[in-house]
């Protein structure tokens, strides 16, 4: 965020931005920024969702464990 912010204060211009359906003009480093922002949130749901997929597997494998040594204390 704070690269962000210095390349945003280095470069005032207005940039065009084309949009699917319309276009408009926006300082540089306000779409600098909102790039930064979206690249976070995008890479945190993603971690989010890897994170919870392999917490489901450790408990999977927990379960699979904890039935082996029922099976071999018995």
């Amino acid at each position: 965020m704070i690269l962000a912010f210095v390349l945003g204060t280095q470069n005032p211009a207005l940039v065009k931005v084309d949009y699917i359906i319309a276009s408009s003009e926006v300082p540089l480093a306000s779409l600098i920024s909102l790039c930064v922002v979206f690249g976070l949130v995008l890479g945190l749901l993603l971690s989010i969702g890897k994170i919870t997929q392999l917490k489901r597997q450790i408990r999977q494998q927990q379960r699979v464990n904890q039935s082996i040594q029922a099976q071999s204390s018995k």
